[in-house]
């Protein structure tokens, strides 16, 4: 069955290199590039922003941001024996935990353009847009911001085991070849004659069977966000 879209797929593998990146050059006082991989990381976001409104159904937020009853429902059948229920794209919980993770990498990213250091040497591009003291504790609320990314990250690699492990869910693999493999199809997601075709890695006939846009649309919207990010760069 078809999950992620390859602008999602891409923007998540370059988004775990990109905070790899940042992690390292921070511990090593490499801020030249850790500038520049801030930089990179707020386009990613952007672009993911507005992917989550303009992309593929599965990537879109107004697809998988769902209310209380379908968390604690979702939840239920986490703490039951067996499998999950079967779903094409984010799961109730797992849509909101997308949220959270994008809300503190905007956070970290916001606080390292206003930040400055300790010795005032190296500082974020807006830094001289504020006061003294709001640098500072932007350079504070940074570090500590670290530290909840951490937390955050930690939990997205637990649950991935979890699914893994005791529910059977391989969640890496989709996010890798963008398809996800089933033992059964969901009520009402595909014919008979659509199922074999996509066991096939083929298309349904008739539509296209997945939810997913053209790609140039990805492009464009890449663009626009890269483009918000030199002009930030070059102009601030």
């Amino acid at each position: 069955m078809p999950v992620w879209d390859l602008p999602i797929r891409l923007f998540h593998w370059l988004l775990v290199a990109d905070l790899a990146g940042l992690w390292w050059t921070a511990t090593h006082d490499d801020l030249a590039l850790h500038f520049k991989l801030g930089y990179g990381a707020l386009a990613l976001l952007l672009f993911r922003l507005f992917w989550g409104v303009a992309g593929s159904d599965q990537a879109r937020f107004a697809r998988f941001l769902k209310g209380p009853a379908a968390v604690l429902r979702h939840v239920r059948h986490m703490a039951a024996p067996g499998p999950l229920p079967v779903e094409r794209g984010h799961n109730a919980l797992g849509g909101w935990a997308v949220v959270v993770l994008l809300l503190v990498l905007l956070a970290q990213v916001g606080t390292g353009l206003f930040a400055v250091d300790h010795d005032g040497m190296e500082e974020g591009p807006l830094a001289h847009r504020v006061s003294g003291s709001v640098a500072k504790l932007a350079r504070r609320l940074h570090h500590m911001n670290f530290s909840l990314i951490q937390g955050v990250v930690a939990i997205h690699v637990v649950a991935v085991l979890f699914y893994l492990v005791v529910k059977r869910e391989n969640l890496v693999r989709p996010m890798i070849t963008g398809w996800k493999r089933l033992t059964f199809l969901p009520d009402g997601d595909l014919g008979p004659k659509d199922a074999r075709r996509e066991t096939r890695g083929e298309t349904p006939r008739g539509r296209d069977g997945h939810g997913w846009v053209p790609l140039w649309r990805a492009g464009l919207l890449a663009a626009i966000a890269a483009g918000l990010v030199a002009g930030l760069a070059v102009f601030a």
